[in-house]
């Protein structure tokens, strides 16, 4: 029999709620992930917010002060390495010419089984080439105008969204605990601070991993006189962050600017890059995000790979967060009280 204190017309509604969000959800995995990404940085910021409240008495001036003294600091500590990078850019734009010379040279005078490239060439079909490579060129051009425009919409749109985290944290987590009933919101409370406090950790290994690629890339291209290495290293440090492709942008890039250096030295620049990646994803991203979020490596990998399986882009760049957020919901939802009942069956 059909249970009609089920079918009011709240549970109706609430039904019905459920079945959209389940249906346009595909569709708005970006924009929960920015917020996500936006609640994780809130978590990280928020101990520093707490303190200077404590002497500001003011929690709108605490943020907007950690805030400001957040964007400021990232400002100061990449103006020296922007300033170098700008040194080696400037230099690099000076001997571009001679590289594209002897690159032309190469082409012009290299022999292929006994045949110059030149002659191999049909040159109505470089031309057609060289027309459609310009056009791409251009669209190129224009579509990372259009991504560099959008980036730094998101990037405000960022920062906005951790300013009212951080300001109306009383309010907002007020509301969310209202979806509980009244014997189940200590335990609510409870979980939401530890998972603030296990995802809080997640902005700082992520920042010194990128940190840690990046000194260790610079070293090897040191080690092995490549030009331009500071330049180098701080390129492969941020294109870390993106999984996979990052890593292969930086190393082509590397590749591209050591070319005239031979084939030893590329080979031996590809093995040092590799060592590096095989360190990084083994060794520091397990250590640091185990340590400062308290997780075991393998659930880090295992978050890895189904969020970019299930949530692309950002939710690889988020898997340990969201891991973390997972793992404390089982511990407390799951395994602490099935714990509990067993130690008491055992007293």
């Amino acid at each position: 029999m059909i249970n009609k204190r089920f079918w009011t017309s709240k549970n109706l509604i609430f039904t019905g709620l459920v079945i959209v969000l389940l249906l346009i959800l595909p569709k708005i995995v970006g924009i929960l992930m920015l917020f996500f990404g936006a609640y994780v940085i809130a978590c990280a910021l928020n101990p520093y917010v707490t303190k200077l409240m404590i002497k500001l008495k003011n929690r709108t001036a605490a943020s907007s002060l950690v805030i400001l003294s957040s964007v400021l600091g990232i400002i100061a500590l990449f103006i020296p390495i922007v300033f170098v990078a700008y040194k080696e850019i400037k230099t690099f734009l000076i001997t571009l010419p001679e590289k594209i010379t002897d690159v032309t040279n190469f082409l012009l005078h290299a022999e292929f089984y006994g045949h110059k490239i030149p002659e191999m060439l049909d040159p109505e079909t470089i031309l057609g080439n060289s027309s459609s490579f310009a056009q791409g060129l251009v669209n190129q051009s224009w579509s990372f105008t259009v991504s560099l425009f959008q980036l730094l919409m998101v990037s405000v749109a960022l920062t906005m969204i951790v300013y009212y985290i951080l300001v109306d944290k009383a309010y907002l987590k007020k509301k969310f605990l209202q979806f509980f009933p009244p014997d189940l919101k200590d335990k609510a409370d409870e979980i939401l601070t530890n998972i603030s406090n296990k995802v809080g950790g997640y902005v700082r290994a992520q920042i010194l991993s990128m940190a840690a690629v990046g000194v260790m890339m610079a070293v090897v291209l040191v080690v092995l006189g490549v030009e331009y290495a500071t330049l180098l290293g701080l390129i492969t440090g941020i294109l870390d962050i993106v999984p996979i492709l990052g890593p292969t942008i930086a190393l082509g890039i590397i590749i591209l600017v050591a070319y005239p250096a031979g084939l030893l030295k590329i080979i031996l620049i590809i093995v040092g890059f590799l060592l590096v990646q095989q360190v990084s994803n083994y060794v520091v991203r397990p250590v640091l995000f185990g340590k400062l979020m308290e997780l075991h490596p393998l659930m880090i990998f295992l978050a890895l790979f189904l969020a970019e399986q299930f949530l692309g882009f950002w939710g690889v760049i988020l898997s340990p967060a969201i891991a973390a957020t997972i793992c404390v919901l089982i511990d407390e939802l799951y395994l602490a009280p099935i714990n509990l009942k067993a130690k008491e069956i055992d007293e």
